[in-house]
């Protein structure tokens, strides 16, 4: 296992989390952070780029993003369509649309963005989806050209589980040409290099520690992480997470801690995460072979967590 502090100690490695400040400032790069989506973003500029326009253009991708897609604001676009039944939507919220209704088809339901409802009957989610909401239905969705609708009276979606993949999708396109890494709310992407001539690293913890399970070097994929400790509570021994399993139609409770997926772009990677978490290591080989992913499940294992890894995640990796 990898601390904090050791990664400190690698030659201008680059972790996420709280490490990363101290890394960048070190190797001479530059930290920019700012709030996204109720989390953080978090960018790393080589000194050679230029700081006050890169972030410029990262916030106006992120206030964007928000909107048109959080279920959170009254004047999204998604609200519109969660509170009519029927809406006009922009291109880049029915790219985001259509890419979850695929996803929802082929997962057979493991991704679903109408499963908020769900969530809501255990405290998780936007407090405008009413738990007495329709759930588990993308079936009943319908987008036509722009116009979104469904024939299911109170039919909601959020697309919590995947938007903001898009939006990262969208920083990496809006920086192009500079060196960087991005993390948007735990999700990563880099292009380019570090300032000292290697890839840039991220990080993965493992669960509610401070310890690093894995090393992963950005190649120009996109990083994402699906887990039971961001957002969770305790009550009588179990541990109820976000991710709901609409097989059981309570939060996921199948042994895996946490899954991180390694996609071509942070969209389907995010997609990804959500779908894996919930399906588990082996029922979710196919459709990661699908969209030529790669994923690293971290399992309970009595008092102790035993990696999976699916399509050779690790290789790239360091222990």
């Amino acid at each position: 296992m990898i601390t904090r502090r050791e990664i400190l100690g690698m030659a201008g490695g680059a972790a996420l989390f709280s490490a990363l400040p101290r890394v960048a400032r070190a190797s001479g790069a530059q930290v920019h952070t700012g709030p996204a989506f109720g989390s953080t973003w978090r960018l790393v500029l080589a000194d050679s780029g230029d700081a006050g326009q890169a972030r410029a253009r990262l916030e106006a991708v992120v206030a964007r993003i928000d909107a048109l897609m959080s279920p959170y604001r009254t004047d999204s676009e998604l609200t519109r369509f969660n509170t009519d039944g029927q809406s006009n939507v922009s291109m880049e919220t029915g790219i985001v649309i259509r890419a979850s209704l695929a996803l929802a088809k082929d997962s057979q339901g493991a991704f679903d963005p109408t499963l908020g409802p769900l969530g809501r009957r255990y405290g998780f989610g936007p407090a405008a989806i009413s738990p007495a909401r329709p759930a588990g239905r993308y079936r009943d969705v319908r987008l036509t050209g722009s116009v979104l609708e469904t024939a299911c009276q109170g039919l909601s979606l959020d697309l919590c589980g995947i938007a903001k993949g898009y939006a990262l999708d969208e920083i990496v396109r809006t920086l192009d040409g500079q060196d960087f890494l991005v993390e948007l709310g735990g999700e990563v992407a880099a292009r380019g290099r570090h300032p000292s001539g290697r890839p840039w690293l991220a990080g993965i913890e493992r669960p509610g520690t401070d310890v690093l399970q894995r090393i992963v070097k950005m190649d120009g994929r996109a990083l994402a992480t699906s887990g039971e400790a961001a957002q969770s509570y305790i009550v009588g021994g179990r541990r109820y997470a976000h991710v709901m399993d609409p097989n059981t139609w309570t939060p996921v409770n199948n042994g895996v801690a946490s899954v991180s997926v390694l996609a071509a772009t942070g969209l389907i990677a995010d997609g990804l995460a959500t779908a894996a978490m919930v399906m588990g290591p082996e029922a979710v080989r196919p459709l990661l072979a699908a969209h030529d992913a790669s994923a690293l499940f971290l399992m309970h294992r009595g008092l102790d967590l035993e990696e999976v890894d699916i399509n050779g995640f690790i290789a790239g990796g360091r222990a």
